[in-house]
């Protein structure tokens, strides 16, 4: 593994990846209509809470990666760079379900939310804020969700979780609260990671467990599985003839 890696990120992107695809697979079995997953309800049984360990653990992470960089310029480049790297896949997930779906097209998803989030954030890790701060901001941030919502408006501010009506989407997380989600895990990361190594209890992990190397080795290639997860469960329930299109 690579030395400038933590396994015990990778494992749990791994867990929240997996994790995914099992909620994934469910929601395509209600989606097309099987009625083999009676008892789920997407309006119940939330993807949130996976969600939630995705953009935390993304939080986390901006904060390692600007650690490890001694100039804060190349740090802020590095990162704003970052952060346009996952908006180009963003914005192909957007135009692929308007393709297909246009009816619930993905305006604004998870992958939208982490690429604005590495940009918006980069204040917070380049001059290495102490860790109250983007605490306070991100519980300010999850704190006026329940108004934000409530706000109707134009389609520009959709980013910013005020939609209009009739607004559905298969997919979004909005700034409000989620950005505040990833404030709180760059306030994590700038404690258990601060300057770039382990600190705390983590000092005492050493290297990976050989068990953990495949769920290690799918949370280094989190971005790609996302990317192909859903179409190779279509294809796989097309191929048993679960379902139809």
């Amino acid at each position: 593994m690579n030395e400038s890696r933590y396994f015990e990120l990778d494992g749990a992107r791994g867990v929240a990846l997996l994790l995914m695809i099992v909620y994934h697979t469910v929601f395509c079995l209600y989606f097309f209509g099987t009625g083999l997953v009676p008892w789920f309800d997407p309006y119940i049984i939330s993807g949130a809470p996976i969600a939630f360990l995705f953009v935390v653990i993304a939080g986390v992470s901006l904060v390692l990666s600007a650690g490890r960089e001694t100039s804060p310029s190349k740090s802020a480049k590095k990162l704003f760079f970052r952060g346009l790297y996952i908006l180009c896949f963003a914005a192909v997930v957007t135009l692929v379900t308007w393709l297909i779906y246009p009816a619930e097209v993905v305006i604004f998803g998870i992958l939208h939310l982490i690429g604005c989030a590495t940009i918006l954030a980069i204040p917070f890790v380049v001059m290495k804020v102490h860790s109250y701060i983007p605490l306070v901001i991100g519980i300010i941030c999850i704190a006026l969700s329940p108004i934000v919502s409530m706000l109707r408006g134009p389609v520009f501010l959709i980013p910013f979780g005020i939609t209009y009506n009739g607004f559905a989407t298969l997919d979004y997380e909005p700034l409000i609260p989620w950005f505040g989600i990833f404030l709180l895990g760059v306030a994590l990361g700038s404690i258990i990671y601060k300057g770039g190594v382990r600190r705390g209890a983590l000092t005492k992990l050493g290297t990976m467990p050989r068990a953990l190397a495949p769920l290690c080795f799918i949370g280094r290639h989190t971005l790609i599985i996302y990317l192909v997860h859903v179409p190779i469960i279509i294809g796989v329930l097309l191929l048993f003839g679960i379902i139809t299109l």
